[in-house]
């Protein structure tokens, strides 16, 4: 089960902003500049694939990196063929580890590690701008009214 937090913006694009800042991408969403080609202005980044079996992250993570990039500004979204670049992703894994408890033994704190392969291709010459395995870890507090309501299920 995917807890709360993966779904909430913040968690999910503090994992993909440290996975674009480590260079998942060849122009990554921080910073100004690009070295993306002159004929490379929209991305089309349809739903990724899943291989982990956890129920709907591909949505999750799919819609995250979307957003990012409508954010960042530099690729305009495009849902079409005709599309300047696709950037197509696989979710490898996921886990999800208690790292602490409380005193009524209810987890506090978990170890979240995700793994994706990108690859962006421009569409115009079927070169490959970037293909990158992005391997994020992070810790997450658990909101205390979330373990309480997971106590009492």
């Amino acid at each position: 089960m995917i807890p709360d937090f993966i779904a909430t913006k913040k968690y999910c694009a503090l994992c993909l902003l440290i996975a674009f800042t480590a260079g998942a991408c060849s122009y990554a969403l921080v910073g100004r500049g690009s070295s993306l080609p002159a004929d490379v202005r929209s991305v089309n980044i349809p739903i990724f694939k899943n291989f982990t079996g956890e129920p709907d992250i591909e949505t999750i993570i799919t819609r995250v990196i979307r957003e990012e990039f409508i954010k960042d500004g530099r690729l305009k979204i495009d849902d079409s063929s005709s599309a300047d670049s696709i950037l197509t992703g696989e979710i490898r894994s996921y886990t999800l580890k208690p790292l602490a408890y409380d005193q009524d033994n209810n987890v506090t704190e978990y170890l979240v590690t995700l793994s994706i392969f990108l690859v962006h291709k421009n569409n115009h010459t079927g070169k490959i701008l970037q293909r990158r395995k992005v391997d994020t870890t992070w810790q997450y507090p658990v909101d205390p009214s979330i373990s309480l309501a997971e106590s009492l299920r």
